[in-house]
């Protein structure tokens, strides 16, 4: 059985970047993978309702039920769970861009963080994503953590057309509320920090007031080569 990790991250977090470094690490190593991306945009009915809602078709951020989205994201998981299985039995190890962690932090950031609504929708998708739907628990979450006001200017850099699921937006409707982005950071924060095999990695230096971005391959070395390193020749979990 392969070793499954998956890397979260806000929009705009460089979290790609580190994908194709993690990648390149595994081919160094020899280690056989496959890699994911969630949601799969075009493979079934259910991704292509999360691209219509993240237009915006069906209103809002808060005029549609978390619940109701949650599911869309699960489900879009569930249906691709036979692939994902068939490449644990049979590669060394299987990264996902995005996994279940991405639903807990966005549906429970539409909720006040810290909020009894925000826990019980969170609770509500681990349940059912791990428990009810069977889907793996990853190995290794990694966070990488980049302050909203560096991820806000490099979606404002950001082509529309370079995301096909946007039909011609710029940003979809998660990316453009700001507020909205700093709360999925913070319940990123809150779940990573409180769930097993999770990994925080600080994206930026605080020098003063101000953030400074540290190179992709300087935090890969220093921040993410050392914790795969651990789960993947080690064979422990990281807390």
């Amino acid at each position: 059985m392969g070793k499954l990790i998956s890397a979260e991250g806000l929009d705009g977090s460089g979290k790609s970047t580190q994908c194709n470094l993690i990648k390149k690490y595994f081919d160094n190593r020899k280690l056989s993978h496959s890699f994911f991306h969630f949601p799969m945009y075009g493979d079934n009915q259910f991704s292509d309702v999360i691209a219509k809602f993240l237009r915006g078709e069906f209103g809002g951020i808060n005029e549609v039920s978390p619940y109701f989205v949650a599911n869309l994201y699960a489900m879009d998981r569930y249906m691709f769970l036979p692939t994902l299985q068939m490449a644990l039995d049979t590669m060394d190890v299987v990264l996902l861009d995005r996994y279940v962690f991405s639903n807990l932090a966005y549906q429970g950031a539409k909720y006040p963080n810290g909020s009894i609504a925000s826990d019980q929708v969170k609770k509500w998708i681990m349940d059912f994503e791990f428990d009810f739907l069977k889907l793996p628990y990853p190995d290794l979450n990694i966070f990488f953590d980049v302050p909203t006001e560096i991820t806000g200017k490099r979606l404002e850099d950001q082509r529309g057309d370079d995301k096909e699921y946007l039909q011609g937006r710029q940003k979809d409707i998660h990316e453009e509320d700001m507020e909205f982005q700093e709360r999925v950071r913070q319940n990123y924060l809150g779940v990573m920090s409180t769930s097993p095999n999770c990994k925080i990695v600080p994206c930026t230096l605080l020098v003063g007031d101000k953030n400074f971005v540290i190179p992709a391959d300087k935090l890969f070395d220093v921040h993410v080569k050392p914790v795969l390193d651990q789960v993947l020749f080690g064979d422990k979990n990281y807390e």
